[in-house]
Order: C-alpha cells, then sequence, then structure tokens
C-alpha cells in the first residue's frame, strides 16, 4: 500500500511541478523576449555604433521609452543595463563605479564579447550590480550586428527573486529553485535564498536527470524529494515533503475508515434484518424490471406498482431517468456544437506562431530598408495575428481586443482610406472580460457590406457602457443598412431558426460570436442587430458585468 501511495504522491507532486515548471518557464521566457526587443532595437543599436551622435537628453529619453518600462505583466520591476564596446554603461538604475568596474571586468564578461550571439543567465546574491541589494535573476545578451556579426554591445535585463517567489506558493513542503551549481535562486523560505544546496545527498540525482522522485534521510529523518528542470536554462525545481507526515495522515484516515466501517456495518446488519422479509420480494421484482429498463437504453418507463414505498422509489426512478435522458441530448447536441466550433477555429489557423515569426522579421527588413509603409501593414498585421493566437485560452479584457481591432482597422485602411474608427469607452470598462476575436466579425462587416456600398467617407463608432447591471458595446457604422427582410433573416439565424434550404455560412462570423457568448455566459446573452437602410447597422454586443482575470491576458 505503501509502494502506490508513494507513486501516487510522486505523481501528483510532478503534475504541480509541471505547472509550476511551465510557468516559470514562461517567466523567462518572457525575459529573453524583452531582451531580444532591446537587442533589436533600431535605436539601441544606433546608440551603441554611434554614441557620440546621441546628446544626454537623447540618451535620458531613450533610456525612458526602451529601457525603462516593463516588458511583461509577469515582471512588477525590471533592471536594464545597456553596455558598449568601450564599457560605456546606460541604466536605468544607478551603477556604481566599483560595481561598475568589478561587472566588466569579469573573465565570463571579456569571453561573451569574444563571441557574437552569446547569453548567460545569472543570479546576482552575493555579487550585486545595483545599490538597492535586492537579489535579482539577470539574462545578460549579447548585441550582435548581423551584417558583420560583431558584437556592438551587451544589454544585462534583471529582475527581482520576489517575481519568481510567487509561482512556488502552489507547492507543498519546502521548495527550492536552484542553478546549475546547486545554489538557491528562489525559495518561499527567504532565509534559503542565496545558500547553497551542492552537498546534500540528493543533488547527486538532481543533478543528473531531467525529472523523478527519490525518498532519503536527512537528519534521521525520511524525505520524498522531487525535482524537474526548467528547459531555457537548466536550472531545477527541487520539492522537499517529510515522509511521515504524508504517510501519518494516511494511517489515521484508514484507522478512522475501520472504525466507522465497523460502525455503519453494525447498524446496516440491524437494519437489514428488520426491514429485508418485508420488501425483498418487492425489491427482486424492482430489480428485474430494471434491467429490462436498462437494456432499452433509458427509453421506456417502470410501471408503479407494489408498496407505497416501492411505488414512491419506481415514480422517483422514472423522473430520474427522463431527466438524464434529456441531459444526455442536451450534452451531446453543446459538445457536438462545441466541437464544430472549435473545428472551424482550427481551420482559420494556418500556422500562426510561424506566420508571427516571419512577418516580424519582414517587417524589421521593410523598416531597415525604410519602407515604413510597408513596415507599418506587416506591424499591423503581426498585431491581428499574435492577438487571434492567445495564451492560455478564449477569454481576455476589452483593452487587449480593442488594441487586436486597432491593428485591424490599421491595416483595413490602406483599402477604406477615408474610413474612421471612434472609441468610446469609460476606463473603467477597459478590465470587462470578454471572448477573443469578438469585434473583429463585426467591423469586418461594417467594412465590406455597409462602407463599401456607400458613397460618403466611412465612419464607425465603438461605444460601451453598463445597463440594467449588463456590460453593452455598440458598433456603428453609417453605412448603407439593410432592408428589413435582410434583417429578420439574420436576426432569423442568430437565434438558430435558419430553415434547411438557407442554412448558415460555413465560415467564423457574427454568428459563430454569438453562440461562444451563449455558450460561455447564458442564453439571454449575445448579438443584438439594428439597422436602418440608408442610416446605416448598429450591432449590440450584451454581456454580464465581469472584470477579466491576469491570466487571461497573459
Amino acid at each position: 500500500m505503501e509502494n502506490v501511495i508513494e507513486r501516487k504522491i510522486g505523481s501528483s507532486a510532478q503534475e504541480s511541478l509541471y505547472l509550476v515548471n511551465l510557468n516559470i518557464g514562461l517567466f523567462l521566457e518572457d525575459m529573453l523576449r524583452s531582451s531580444v526587443d532591446i537587442a533589436t532595437n533600431p535605436s539601441i543599436t544606433k546608440l551603441l555604433k554611434e554614441p557620440e551622435s546621441f546628446t544626454p537628453y537623447e540618451k535620458l529619453r531613450l533610456n525612458d521609452t526602451v529601457l525603462n518600462r516593463l516588458y511583461s505583466s509577469y515582471f512588477t520591476n525590471t533592471y536594464v543595463t545597456l553596455f558598449d564596446r568601450e564599457g560605456r554603461w546606460l541604466s536605468t538604475s544607478y551603477l556604481p563605479e566599483e560595481l561598475h568596474q568589478q561587472y566588466v571586468g569579469a573573465a565570463w564578461y571579456k569571453q561573451m564579447f569574444g563571441k557574437p550571439y552569446q547569453q548567460k543567465w545569472m543570479f546576482n546574491y552575493n555579487e550585486r550590480l545595483y545599490l538597492d541589494r535586492k537579489p535579482i535573476i539577470t539574462l545578460v545578451k549579447t548585441i550582435t550586428e548581423l551584417q558583420s556579426a560583431r558584437n556592438i554591445g551587451m544589454v544585462a535585463f534583471s529582475v527581482s527573486e520576489m517575481d519568481l517567489r510567487r509561482y512556488l506558493v502552489g507547492l507543498k513542503g519546502e521548495v527550492y529553485l536552484v542553478d546549475q551549481k546547486g545554489t538557491v535562486v528562489s525559495s518561499l523560505t527567504k532565509t534559503m535564498v542565496g545558500q547553497s544546496l551542492a552537498s546534500d545527498s540528493y543533488m547527486d540525482m538532481v543533478r543528473t536527470s531531467k525529472n523523478g522522485q527519490e525518498i532519503f534521510e536527512k537528519n534521521g529523518e525520511k524525505w520524498i524529494v522531487n525535482h524537474g528542470t526548467i528547459g531555457i536554462n537548466g536550472w531545477k525545481i527541487v520539492q522537499l515533503v517529510p515522509y511521515d507526515t504524508v504517510f501519518k495522515e494516511i494511517f489515521d484516515i484508514r484507522h478512522t475508515n475501520l472504525v466507522l466501517f465497523i460502525l455503519i456495518f453494525i447498524v446496516f446488519l440491524l437494519i437489514t434484518f428488520s426491514i429485508s422479509y418485508g420488501i425483498s420480494k418487492p425489491l427482486k421484482l424492482l430489480r428485474k424490471r430494471m434491467r429490462e429498463l436498462e437494456e432499452k437504453g433509458f427509453h421506456s418507463t417502470l410501471s408503479v406498482s407494489g408498496p407505497q414505498e416501492i411505488a414512491s422509489l419506481i415514480e422517483t426512478y422514472n423522473r430520474m431517468v427522463k431527466e438524464i435522458r434529456g441531459l444526455l441530448i442536451r450534452v451531446k447536441e453543446e459538445y457536438e456544437q462545441k466541437e464544430d466550433m472549435r473545428f472551424r477555429a482550427l481551420q482559420a489557423q494556418i500556422n500562426p506562431h510561424f506566420l508571427l515569426n516571419t512577418i516580424n522579421n519582414i517587417k524589421w527588413m521593410a523598416y531597415i530598408r525604410n519602407n515604413e509603409e510597408v513596415g507599418d501593414m506587416l506591424s499591423n498585421l503581426g498585431g491581428i495575428l499574435e492577438g487571434s493566437i492567445g495564451r492560455g485560452g478564449s477569454l481576455t479584457s476589452l483593452k487587449q481586443e480593442l488594441d487586436y481591432i486597432g491593428n485591424y482597422m490599421g491595416l483595413m485602411r490602406m483599402k477604406y482610406h477615408d474610413t474612421e474608427m471612434t472609441i468610446d469607452v469609460p476606463d473603467d470598462l477597459m478590465d470587462q472580460e470578454v471572448i477573443q476575436i469578438m469585434l473583429q466579425p463585426a467591423i469586418e462587416n461594417s467594412l465590406m457590406h455597409g462602407i463599401e456600398s456607400s458613397s460618403e467617407a466611412g465612419r464607425i463608432a465603438v461605444r460601451a457602457y453598463e445597463a440594467e447591471r449588463c456590460f453593452v458595446l455598440d458598433i456603428s457604422d453609417n453605412g448603407v443598412g439593410m432592408p428589413p427582410e435582410r434583417l429578420e433573416e439574420i436576426r432569423q439565424r442568430l437565434s438558430g431558426e435558419a430553415s434547411d434550404a438557407n442554412p448558415l455560412p460555413e465560415r467564423i462570423g457574427i454568428k459563430n460570436v454569438h453562440d461562444r457568448l451563449r455558450l460561455q455566459y447564458g442564453e439571454q446573452y449575445g448579438i443584438r442587430i439594428f439597422s436602418t437602410p440608408g442610416e446605416g447597422t448598429t450591432i449590440q454586443y450584451v454581456l454580464p458585468l465581469c472584470r477579466a482575470n491576469r491570466g487571461d491576458e497573459t
């Protein structure tokens, strides 16, 4: 039994470690992405190559606009320092001269400058770089000129250790994040940060395997150690759980269960002998009829007969069978509907991550060649793709959805030059929870079916407000509108009353968004459409008031 429990505990711990590993991996990936954004910024590369062309004010402004800003919601604060080949620096935090000389004089610093495309993960605890003396995790990355493959500078991107510590809260016992040398980078136990675990007996197993579980003795007590590896830099997550604490709870539960079982068994025998004679025969008949019902797949009911208690039981069972049959039908229909919409959404994606990376590369090439119009188009298209990919779910905030629409309209203005879009949304509604890609189908319909056929300059107005304890968002245009029969046809499609002769379109659009809203929030929410021929069309979204979680935005 203990072996089975050990395996179960190991499996559960590995699942928890996997989630923590994933979050920390995303945290470190954001650090790497932020460093790359800084390294590829044209102003930064120009500063490193031509420092004399920048005035002190321009350097200060570059520090504020590029270096001194948060690149991710994972970070509460960032420390960014830029070095050139002569040791000159630009930093978001004050860098004392003695620490600066100690930093640039290190062997690893000179070695990294000798080769292009170098990066190094560091934990600064004893050797500080900044005056606030806080433990920080640092990614040092060389800035390499693409044409000559020559390092023109180096960026040190650092975040507070406390930002990383919060991802360890969900694990029980003693939890440590250690680097390749065995030094504790982060821990829920603050006094352990910066300490070395290299001499502990279990560290040999931790170093030689990617993940696993082991039982060892420490100070005369048995411990269970679980560990996992961060893929981006090879750091380890180590979890120590006291062996006796885990099994003491199990033994107490076993003893309690045994006592309860004996008491229940005695009570059961007394009750059984007292009532078995009176109900055994009707129950056997009920059992036989219930078996016949099971063979018919819940498509018939039992006839009510027998004593009052048995008749009441049969009536309850018949109601339960009817509800189960209806529930199975509804679950099947909802599952098929969700799978159909998920399949359509998947069909609409063409390897978005590959396309996003490719578009970003082409965008920078366009900017390098001073083709700003093409670069802006690609930047908007990249923003659309990045918004459509999402991260971790189908929900987002209204602010991010409006950013996505801004990129989409920036791209559409290449075709609809005289079309303007105004946004009237109160600040307190920017955090409203919405589903991803909710507004784009409505904007697309306004452009293609309303404004494109109109001779006037296009205007699209986006307005959000609260009404009757609901969140309401209107998208209005000054297009040609639609006749009443066409409006009624669309409303019937939204309500699911489309006929077989006029089926719903096989693409993602207003109907898809309407169905997703009702599945997410309930039948009373969704989309309403109003239109007047020659005056325009308004598409209204009605959702419950709900603030978006930070996890949905990331």
